[in-house]
């Protein structure tokens, strides 16, 4: 795994994050579509509409390999102007965490939120010193039991939750298309040819600096460390990047996948052929204060 150290000169100052005012109701979106279920040769997506009245919301769930973190998207209006460094977002009756987001546009000029490497459940990691490593897993049981996402916070219009319904089926297609996805991508650019090989990253040093470095964590004196897993695609840029183990709470995710996803070039990985193939990519990230 390849290592990239953002530093930066310690400012004055103090993190808040506030836990805003609710919103005096919050909005409930019905279903206004089926899912969607669909695997790419280096993701896998899940999508449905909601709405309420003249309120649209379009969900993303997408996952780039097998695991329990996913990226998430959320594309309509009541994702209007957001402001603040962090978004409280919730999976059923399973904690609520604030973590950070992108906010963007879509081509069609919609507001989109998106959020990666969120963990839809929380394992339960403490256990006796002899007990075995826990599942982190999500268990049928409790993917039923998650039957709404709401969003909070971020200065929106209003909190929302999406009514999602049942879940355990589009848990299970991600699951299995992400170890399909993975076993391709893993194998690409392995040599057992001359002609295979791994991505080769272009001018990595170019890829985040310390504008990278959110100004408001400076400022809290907050250091952190990410992993992530780029997808690199045949014509050597990354098209998803996946969180694989970061800082509580999530505030240095969004930043180092924004700035790799926008920076970040390669030769990419070829097959036994000597073709152009996707292939992942393994990079930490640490964020340090001088």
């Amino acid at each position: 795994m390849r290592s990239f150290v953002v530093l930066a000169l310690s400012l004055a100052g103090s993190l808040y994050l506030s836990a805003q005012q609710a919103s005096a109701e919050t909005l409930e979106l019905q279903p206004a579509s089926n899912w969607k279920l669909r695997e790419y040769e280096d993701k896998c997506r899940a999508t449905r509409v909601f709405d309420k009245g003249d309120q649209s919301v379009t969900l993303w769930l997408e996952q780039g390999g097998k695991g329990q973190v996913f990226n998430l998207t959320l594309i309509g209006d009541p994702l209007k102007n957001p402001f603040g460094p962090a978004v409280r977002i919730q999976f059923g009756d399973e904690a609520e965490i604030a973590r950070s987001y992108i906010s963007t546009k879509s081509s069609k000029g919609r507001p989109v939120m998106r959020m990666y490497g969120v963990t839809l459940v929380q394992p339960e990691l403490e256990r006796d010193r002899d007990a075995d490593a826990p599942d982190t897993r999500i268990a049928a049981e409790r993917a039923n039991a998650i039957d709404a996402l709401t969003i909070r916070g971020a200065g929106l219009s209003s909190d929302f939750s999406l009514l999602l319904g049942q879940m355990r089926p589009q848990f299970e297609f991600l699951q299995d298309c992400g170890e399909r996805v993975e076993v391709r991508l893993s194998e690409a650019g392995r040599p057992l040819t001359d002609e295979a090989s791994a991505p080769v990253p272009i001018d990595e040093d170019k890829w985040l600096n310390v504008a990278d470095f959110p100004t408001y964590l400076q400022r809290s004196k907050m250091e952190g460390r990410v992993e992530v897993r780029l997808t690199i695609s045949k014509t050597g840029k990354p098209s998803a990047c996946t969180v694989i183990k970061s800082n509580k709470p999530q505030l240095f995710d969004d930043p180092v996948c924004l700035g790799l996803l926008k920076r970040a070039k390669f030769e990419p990985a070829k097959n036994g052929a000597g073709e152009a193939v996707p292939s992942y990519f393994f990079q930490k990230v640490s964020f340090i204060l001088r």
